[in-house]
């Protein structure tokens, strides 16, 4: 604390009132500097940042692996047929067919990361203060969901041209003849993991839960291929199939997509709503 006489000689003061300046001991860096946010998290200043290990976090790689062990397990127990004399010695496989299983495998995978950009901050609690920096809580939902759409996009492009390779690696001159180019099927998948990001991020900012949006989430990518063929195309676990695979069974496969994003679009309008209208 510095005494009055400093002032007198430091400062023209006419000595009525003394101020006084508290000194904060040293030892206890601002928390600014040693804080670590999850990833997506709104800064006091309003500005949107990713925690620094973030990169690490992205398991781009990881799901890229996945679907291409996947899709070369797939070709090989194709090609093990053959061998066997279960299939045909002249028989086929399309590399596509042993790509779209593996895509809906990744895709779980996904969105185990997709959701934690929003329900990491509900566990520790500190969506209060990511609210509270930006209280348009709109803007914070679409930050996240443009990150999420952003690393699904890369994520799926990768992953899908590293398993498309490793079908036709394990297919071994038993692949049938590609009705679409290996770019385009490389697009699909990364339109499929941007739009699914989306949808995983709305559920995720309803429910506000990591088990709950994970379970459900497992149930729209993947546990409603289980309902009536009729009935699965409508919903984003069959419309993904559909569209991953090209397959113009039920409706042009882009449609597959299209339903997709209709149930993105549905769950991020809900989620939108309830963010405005619920405490944090």
């Amino acid at each position: 604390m510095l005494s009055c006489h400093t002032f007198n000689r430091l400062l023209p003061f006419d000595g009525s009132t003394c101020p006084t300046v508290a000194v904060e001991p040293p030892g206890d860096l601002p928390h600014r500097l040693t804080r670590k946010e999850p990833v997506g998290h709104f800064a006091d200043d309003g500005g949107f940042f990713g925690d620094e290990d973030a990169a690490d976090a992205v398991p781009v790689l990881r799901i890229a692996v996945l679907i291409a062990i996947t899709s070369s397990t797939l070709g090989n127990d194709f090609v093990h047929g053959i061998d066997i004399g279960e299939h045909p010695a002249s028989q086929t496989m399309p590399a596509i067919d042993a790509l779209g299983p593996a895509v809906q495998f990744g895709l779980l995978t996904f969105a185990a990361f997709a959701m934690v950009l929003i329900t990491s901050e509900y566990a520790c609690g500190s969506i209060r203060s990511t609210f509270q920096a930006q209280p348009r809580r709109a803007v914070v939902l679409a930050g996240k969901t443009v990150v999420g759409a952003a690393v699904g996009l890369v994520s799926g492009c990768v992953a899908g041209g590293l398993g498309l390779a490793a079908a036709y690696l394990a297919l071994d001159g038993h692949a049938a003849p590609a009705a679409e180019s290996p770019a385009l099927t490389v697009l699909r998948v990364g339109a499929l993991f941007a739009v699914a990001a989306v949808l995983v991020i709305a559920i995720g900012a309803i429910v506000r839960n990591g088990v709950g949006t994970l379970a459900v989430s497992v149930v729209v990518l993947v546990g409603m291929l289980t309902l009536p063929s009729s009935v699965s195309v409508w919903t984003p676990a069959g419309a993904a199939a559909q569209f991953v695979t090209a397959n113009d069974d039920d409706y042009p496969s882009v449609v597959g997509l299209l339903v997709v994003a209709g149930w993105a679009t549905a769950a991020y309008a809900l989620a939108s709503v309830l963010l405005r209208r619920r405490d944090a």
